[in-house]
Order: structure tokens, then C-alpha cells, then sequence
């Protein structure tokens, strides 16, 4: 597992690397392609749509929720291609579920899945939308240093300042 998530390039190459190993037999599945180019289908395109604010860890770094959309692409002129388009979706949900792609970041929750006509560049395909979210953290640590001394600080508030 990676210690710290530098950026979002990393987590991008993550999620698409791991959705390569458990998506077998889907020729392409990239992110951000160039959608003027020629892609085999059926296809898997990841993008990011949206960045929330996360839960602040306290730490100096910026806590980030991401929406990430992967989007199933196939041939609507195939023989059962709404079958087709409708388990590829299937399959990516069932990809993504408990997965933190080895990253230090919190495992993905699924928001949904559905057709999607948000992308007039592919509207001449059949498209389904799986969308969920990670929550990770960006930035530097304010105290990168661990808790060595083993120590314990006992505070209290006057009258009841004691252990007993």
C-alpha cells in the first residue's frame, strides 16, 4: 500500500489499473481518452466529475470527497447489447465494491448506475454511468512525526483535577 496520496494522477492510474485486473476481457478501459479517436469496445471510460469538501483530518492536509464516473460503452448495433451494456455496469459496480485501489484513501461507496446521454461524443454508442465516491487527503502533513515517547498527558479541570 502506498504510505501518502501524492496526487490525482495517482489515483486515477490506480483505478483504472485495478479495474483492468478485475474487468477481464473489456479491451479498453481508460481514462480521459480522446473520444475522436477509434476505441475497441465495449469500453470502460473513468473520469472524475467532482470534488466535495471531506472530512478535515486535523492534519494540515486538505480532506477531499472525489465523485468518480466510469462509464460502460458499448455497440448499440450487438447482438443483446442492452444485456450487454447493463451487466458491464454490473460489473464495474462489483469491481469497485470495498475497493481502496491500494491507496491510503477510504474505500470506494457507490453512489449509482444508469444510462447516461450526458456525453453528446458518445452518443452514437450505448452508455451506462457508474458513478461512487473515495474520500482521500491531499497535502502535507502538519506534524509528519509519529508518537515515539509512549507518553501520556494527564489534564485536569479545577475542582475535579486528579486521578481519583
Amino acid at each position: 500500500m502506498v504510505e501518502k496520496l501524492d496526487n490525482l494522477e495517482q489515483l486515477h492510474e490506480a483505478i483504472k489499473t485495478g479495474l483492468i485486473a478485475k474487468l477481464p476481457g473489456v479491451p479498453t478501459i481508460d481514462h480521459y481518452p480522446k473520444i475522436g479517436r477509434r476505441i475497441t469496445i465495449p469500453a470502460v471510460l473513468i473520469e472524475m466529475s467532482e470534488l466535495e469538501p471531506g472530512t478535515d483530518p486535523g492534519t494540515g492536509e486538505t480532506a477531499f470527497v472525489g465523485r468518480i464516473q466510469a462509464r460502460a460503452v458499448v455497440d448499440p448495433n450487438s447482438a443483446k447489447a442492452e444485456i450487454m451494456v447493463r451487466d458491464l455496469a454490473a460489473r464495474i459496480v462489483m469491481a469497485i465494491q470495498h475497493e481502496s485501489w491500494g491507496l491510503p484513501i477510504g474505500v470506494a461507496d457507490f453512489v449509482q448506475a444508469g444510462e447516461d446521454g450526458m456525453k453528446p461524443e458518445l452518443d452514437s454508442y450505448l452508455v451506462w454511468l457508474v458513478e461512487w465516491t473515495h474520500e482521500f487527503h491531499l497535502g502535507e502533513l502538519v506534524w509528519p512525526y509519529p508518537d515515539e515517547s509512549g507518553l501520556t498527558i494527564m489534564l485536569g479541570l479545577d475542582p475535579e483535577t486528579g486521578l481519583g
